[in-house]
């Protein structure tokens, strides 16, 4: 057996009471909406008999971009589901908060979706054609070992929650119902972070110097999981140009603060390894501060000749 199967056999089995007190915490206070009740149905129109113009809600391309990017991101969550289930044994508790984490993602593309057919935010026929090719393409994350995906994954939902969270507020102010859609869906994705995040933080106390080399895999290969999205460079560059989530983003609100937040830079005892890994990760949180800082000036000397 490899060391890193080792590892995560161990890791495990030393945070299964972590589990079940993480999802005991979350089930406490659930958050019990339902899709059908958010949607305006009576601002509806036939397709056939109106057509999709994009007049018809008037907003930036990197709107547009990133409510379509982060329906089609949500689409595929029976990937995702898979993905997780293989790192969750049956007899752990981990397994019953995978079930209980795609139930309640289920319903973020459900909610989105009716409330852009209703609302004409997106070109219809766009939508369909980009998750057909979103969810045959079979292109997602496959973290290689248990503490890589839960470091991915804390990552991701964290990304997950800014991205939805920064398009509501961009929303033209009198689509109340986009607002709130959105909003209990970054809601949602608060709490899925959460966990993820106490998580890794209890797993830091049984193995720090696996965990450690996992999260600097994670940061340094970090994407959004919407790479198989048709065109997906361009959207995300439009959504970065409107201030949504990009590489700014990424390291403020994401990287940064979660790094800060599990006190990497204060452990103990690590390995080798570890060690060499933990520099590798600083050394890039330095690099993506020295991007965002000559991206801020460029903007700024563009600003300027304007």
């Amino acid at each position: 057996m490899e060391s890193h199967e080792v590892a995560d056999r161990d890791i495990l089995f030393d945070v299964r009471e972590d589990v079940e007190r993480l999802f005991n915490r979350h089930m406490e206070a659930p958050r019990l909406w339902y899709p059908h009740e958010q949607i305006a149905w009576d601002e509806g129109e036939d397709f056939q008999s109106t057509p999709w113009s994009p007049d018809q809600y008037p907003t930036s391309e990197g709107v547009r971009s990133s409510i379509y990017v982060n329906l089609l991101t949500e689409d595929n969550l029976p990937y995702y589901t898979t993905t997780i289930l293989g790192h969750s044994p049956k007899d752990h508790p981990i397994r019953e908060w995978t079930y209980q984490w795609t139930a309640e993602e289920n319903r973020h593309s459900t909610v989105i979706r009716d409330w852009v057919h209703v609302s004409r935010c997106i070109d219809p026929t766009v939508l369909e054609d980009g998750r057909r090719i979103q969810m045959t393409s079979g292109e997602f994350p496959e973290p290689e070992t248990f503490s890589d995906l839960i470091s991915y994954v804390a990552f991701q939902e964290r990304a997950t929650q800014i991205a939805h969270r920064n398009t509501a507020s961009r929303l033209p102010k009198e689509d109340r119902v986009g607002r709130n859609v959105l909003g209990l869906v970054a809601g949602d994705e608060t709490k899925h972070y959460m966990f993820y995040r106490d998580l890794v933080a209890a797993s830091l106390l049984v193995d720090p110097s696996t965990i450690v080399q996992s999260l600097e895999r994670q940061v340094a290969r970090f994407a959004m999981p919407g790479t198989g999205i048709p065109r997906f460079t361009r959207h995300a560059v439009r959504i970065a140009r409107e201030g949504i989530y990009g590489l700014q983003q990424f390291l403020g609100d994401v990287v940064e603060p979660m790094v800060d937040s599990w006190r990497i830079a204060a452990l103990e005892g690590l390995s080798a390894e570890a060690e060499v890994a933990r520099d590798r990760l600083f050394a890039t949180i330095e690099t993506l501060r020295a991007s965002v800082e000559r991206m801020a000036d460029r903007a700024a000397a563009n600003g300027a000749l304007a």
